[in-house]
């Protein structure tokens, strides 16, 4: 294979999710153009958690789950898996190569504009389709905000990429980037005593700041991180493919857990196979059309979830679930593949203008991204923290207090709609007239437990119409529960009560045509 020395090729990073030509650091120093096995995986990652996620819209659509049966949750933990530990190792070789400002920014071009695009194509679809989104400015930041509307319903698993990068580029501001590997080694080892101790305890998908650096699904990346080490090493032993393909079968189909660390060791395995045996090309027509879907890779990601959504919303109601199951993934694949060009000319155009730039624009631009995302991020973690104690206030007043009844309340359930896979949507709205600013949160309670909770959030214009009230037209009284299918009626009859922060809580009226367990 044609080697390169380090100095003669632009200081520039390769992307995570795809991209032609993958780099690995040799032994001697030099960077070696290939290893297609990486591009392979990022395909198969990328085609696992899209089955999943078309499973999931399925089981939404007509309430069959047969497909969730072969395709569970654990093959979309596993595909968001290998993602991470595919990075982790890129990254693992990029930090040491190039210098702090090249690095942030050089991921900044190759995670912001294809996911843009990917918001920009399908607002527009959206809208035209009759159904108008907004958007999430926070969201888009990628900041961990906790609990943010992620346009595409995937972006989670970037916000754990952008912390990554910024706390690497940090690490090579400060000078520290030769300490990297031991600080992963640290860094996975407390991970282990909090899991030991406490166990999976919160909702990894939509992590604060202060609560990002303890979630486990941060193993996958710090091991990947550390593959390189142990290759230069030769610590990685040969036939790890013989472990990797039956440990990744038998997580998925024979041991019991949680799929999100069921995952972890078979992705890790799966990736240190494809290091430890690299190879130069594809050699065949399977391996090219491989070699295709792993350049399209990020843009399949991206879209497939807003896709199959718009595919389901025009989908008639007798359709078979397979012909939804394959139309929705046969779709998502065409369009990424579509698209896989312009994500990749981007990328290149990028490249180049980085490679040109000062190293002190760079550098101004680095630091100031990284200034406006932690500041976002710290803001955003103290308003959540406020919230929470806003959340548990309410409950407390729900699960503690008697319900009360005054003349200047408004409030009432009038509308409840149940999906095909059991879900119920439970919409109404609850204000008090002299004091419409007063914070709210509406619940379902069962047997005195509260079963949802959320925060008064959704304009009610025509109610206030109705009153005469237009001073309420921007008002947010208006509120939407979701009752997850798992929560049967068959246990209970549900009862909705709506807590107000000065210590009241009401049970709103049921419209006549509502009924909360049909």
């Amino acid at each position: 294979m044609r080697h390169t020395p380090r100095s003669l090729l632009p200081a520039s990073s390769q992307p995570i999710l795809s991209d032609r030509f993958v780099e690995s650091l040799t032994k001697d120093g030099f960077l070696t153009f290939r290893n297609v096995r990486l591009q392979y995986l990022r395909a198969a990652a990328a085609l696992s958690v899209l089955l999943y996620h078309a499973s999931v819209v399925v089981e939404r659509i007509n309430g069959n789950a047969s497909f969730l049966t072969v395709f569970g949750g654990f093959w979309g933990a596993y595909g968001v898996a290998v993602f991470f530990a595919l990075s982790g190792y890129l990254m693992g070789e990029l930090i040491q190569r190039d210098d702090p400002a090249r690095f942030m920014v050089s991921r900044l071009v190759r995670i912001y504009p294809p996911m843009l695009l990917a918001v920009v194509i399908f607002w527009v679809a959206f809208f035209a389709a009759g159904f108008l989104r907004s958007i999430d400015p926070i969201g888009l930041l990628l900041a961990p905000a906790g609990s943010r509307d992620y346009f595409l319903a995937v972006e989670w698993t970037l916000v754990y990429e952008m912390s990554y990068y910024v706390i690497l580029a940090l690490l090579g501001f400060a000078g520290l980037r030769r300490f990297a590997s031991w600080l992963a080694a640290c860094w996975i080892a407390l991970i282990l005593v909090v899991l030991a101790k406490d166990g999976l305890v919160r909702d990894e998908t939509l992590p604060l700041l202060s609560e990002l650096p303890l979630q486990a699904i941060n193993l996958p990346f710090l091991v990947g991180f550390l593959l390189p080490v142990l290759a230069r090493r030769r610590w990685l032993p040969p036939g790890l493919w013989l472990v990797a393909i039956p440990a990744t079968a038998a997580a998925a189909y024979l041991i019991p857990g949680d799929p999100r660390m069921k995952s972890v060791i078979p992705a890790i395995l799966i990736v240190a196979a494809a290091v430890r045996t690299p190879k130069p090309t594809p050699e065949t027509a399977f391996g090219m059309i491989g070699e295709r879907l792993g350049d399209a890779s990020y843009m399949l990601y991206l879209c497939h979830m807003p896709l199959m959504t718009l595919f389901g919303s025009f989908a008639p109601a007798f359709a078979p679930s397979l012909a939804l199951w394959l139309g929705g993934i046969g779709a998502s694949i065409a369009f990424s593949l579509a698209l896989a060009p312009a994500d990749l000319c981007m990328h290149r155009w990028f490249k180049t203008r980085i490679a040109a730039a000062p190293v002190s624009r760079l550098r101004a631009l680095a630091l100031s991204f990284i200034a406006i995302f932690v500041g976002i991020a710290a803001y955003a973690d103290f308003h959540a923290r406020e919230k929470r104690e806003a959340y548990a206030h309410a409950m407390a007043i729900i699960t503690r207090g008697k319900p009360a009844s005054s003349a200047t309340i408004r409030a009432e359930v009038d509308s409840v709609d149940r999906l095909p896979d059991g879900t119920l949507i439970i919409r109404g709205y609850a204000v008090d007239l002299d004091k419409p600013k007063l914070l709210a949160h509406a619940a379902v309670v069962r047997d005195g437990s509260i079963v949802v909770m959320e925060r008064l959030r959704r304009m009610r214009a025509d109610k206030a119409r109705s009153w005469s009230r237009p001073d309420l037209g921007g008002s947010r009284f208006g509120f939407v529960l979701t009752v997850p299918k798992r929560i049967a009626c068959s246990a209970g009859e549900f009862d909705v009560r709506v807590a107000f922060d000065d210590g009241r809580h009401i049970v709103p009226v049921i419209a006549p045509s509502v009924r909360l367990c049909a």
